[in-house]
């Protein structure tokens, strides 16, 4: 993991670790206090951020400009259901934003999934902003996503 000084680590930090220059396409708390973000200015830019405002310990890719050719969507909806994933692959470990409601519930985080296949997730506890659906058209169909069916257009 790498440790970086957030932008703007000496006041607030708007939208969780995301700058106030940048849209927060995903952001939330866990309950460890840590912050989850999928920030930038899509299509030019998007770097996912895991950690503290102040205290970031993951943020993919290194350069925001190429998140957007790193990352891929995957959605699936029907009658009250909707599930939004946003998936990367990082030195041989994949992460996956997800924002999930059926029924009326909601469930939001990030799956890690290591490639020994162990699996950890790290779920939204309070308010949650998720922009993740309107990056459809910005980001690549991940086609190895069951909420793809397979299929991408």
């Amino acid at each position: 993991m790498m440790l970086v000084p957030a932008a703007g680590a000496n006041g607030p930090v708007p939208n969780g670790l995301c700058t106030a220059q940048e849209t927060a396409w995903f952001s939330c708390t866990t309950s460890r206090q840590r912050w989850i973000g999928l920030c930038g200015n899509a299509p030019r830019a998007l770097q996912y951020r895991f950690g503290r405002p102040g205290l970031i310990e993951l943020q993919f890719p290194d350069n925001p400009a190429d998140g957007i050719h790193r990352m891929v969507f995957a959605n699936y909806a029907r009658y009250q259901t909707d599930r939004v994933e946003v998936r990367f692959e990082n030195q041989g470990t994949d992460y996956i934003l997800f924002d999930y409601s059926e029924g009326g519930v909601r469930r939001a985080g990030v799956r890690v999934a290591t490639a020994d296949e162990k699996e950890r997730e790290f779920v939204c506890t309070g308010r949650i902003t998720s922009r993740l659906g309107e990056l459809r058209n910005m980001l690549k169909c991940d086609a190895d996503s069951a909420l793809s069916g397979g299929k991408c257009p």
